[in-house]
């Protein structure tokens, strides 16, 4: 079904009532505008499914409105995209949120597994992914599209039931309802500096240079909204990091950088030689610190091996997708001091506590059999 007017909406909605929960997907593109452009959202619980075309130029209240609703679950598949784009767009985050893709891999079914694998898992279905790469904001929708977009959700309220199942059965619901809370807190949806920062992955730099890099990214950030365009093209990752390591002083040096390309000339090279200027001029107590931890030490390669060991140990023992307990990222962080996601909650009583006995010899790992076991150490 194919909503494009606000009568069908409020008709839809009144029919679906107040369920238990509801399955929720979106469609949208995010080639060419800063914020991902919403083309459909859709919507199903049993009989009822419906997809809503927001470009139609529809009423959309009385779905915010039902999405509100704290007593009914909004269940996504991967959803932090459709979360983010119901942000950008409604400035709501739906409470509460049930993740079938987090779910899945507390439930040991692999690390970020497909909705696809899923469906297939547990409908015996295999789902045609034909029109997954398709311009959603072309119109008129072929039946076929519709289609498409209906199964996204119309197989996902099996794929939740079957899970809730499964987390219950093995005693994990806290653990989901820990994620959950996670996920839908808004604070995950806006720009976030030191995020933005991290993903560069610009070690060893001075507080100088830290202070080039974010004077860059912020105006970056502005700059991409204003113009309503993706950061990338306003300058590319390669380019911020060559500038941070470059430093040009004005904009023939500017243009000697190759990754900066036309960008050495206007209004845009003035504003990143501006930036640089501006760095440069801070009194160093007003550049960003250190990462004490990650600057000054490194990570212990053998420690992590080990961490890695019982990390697998464990998980395998408890049918847990590893990344869902910790990343090399948190292994590497841990044999340096650094507090990580590991060190509180479910995480903590599963894998936590053991990791840090093993860092402090507290326990070891034995090949017992072929298999690894865990040994105290007296």
């Amino acid at each position: 079904m194919l909503i494009q007017n606000s009568l069908d909406l409020a008709r839809f909605i009144k029919d679906l009532g107040a369920p238990p929960y509801v399955t929720v997907d979106t469609e949208f593109i995010s080639e060419k505008t800063y914020y991902p452009q919403l083309c459909l959202i859709q919507l199903a619980y049993g009989s009822h499914a419906a997809v809503i075309d927001p470009l139609s130029g529809l009423d959309l209240e009385p779905l915010i409105k039902f999405l509100r609703n704290p007593q009914i679950i909004k269940v996504f598949h991967a959803a932090e995209q459709d979360l983010a784009i119901l942000w950008n767009n409604f400035s709501f985050s739906p409470t509460p949120v049930f993740d079938t893709q987090i779910a899945a891999m507390v439930c040991g079914f692999g690390d970020q597994v497909s909705y696809g694998h899923l469906v297939k898992i547990f409908t015996s279905t295999r789902l045609d992914k034909s029109a997954q790469i398709m311009d959603w904001s072309q119109r008129p929708l072929l039946d076929r599209h519709i289609e498409y977009a209906l199964a996204d959700v119309s197989n996902l309220g099996i794929v939740y039931e079957r899970l809730y199942e499964e987390i219950h059965k093995r005693n994990r619901a806290g653990w989901i309802d820990e994620e959950m809370r996670e996920l839908s807190d808004p604070g995950r949806f806006g720009f976030n500096l030191e995020t933005q920062m991290s993903k560069l992955k610009m070690k060893k730099l001075s507080r100088r240079g830290l202070a080039t890099l974010r004077e860059l990214i912020i105006w970056r950030e502005e700059r991409a909204k204003t113009q309503d365009i993706p950061r990338g093209w306003v300058l590319k990752d390669l380019a911020l990091r060559d500038l941070v390591f470059n430093q040009p002083k004005n904009l023939e040096e500017l243009g000697r950088i190759r990754s900066i390309g036309g960008n050495s000339r206007g209004q845009i090279g003035q504003e990143i030689i501006q930036c640089i200027r501006t760095s440069k001029a801070l009194p160093l107590a007003e550049c960003p610190p250190f990462e004490e931890a990650r600057s000054e030490n490194e990570s212990n390669e053998n420690a992590v091996v080990l961490l890695r060991a019982l990390l697998k140990h464990v998980c395998e023992k408890n049918k847990v997708a590893p990344r869902m307990v910790a990343t090399r990222a948190d292994l590497e962080e841990m044999t340096m001091g650094v507090p990580t996601r590991v060190a509180r909650g479910w995480r903590f009583e599963l894998f936590g506590d053991l990791a840090q006995k093993l860092l402090s010899g507290m326990i070891a790992l034995a090949l017992v059999d072929g298999e690894i076991e865990i040994v105290k150490i007296k």
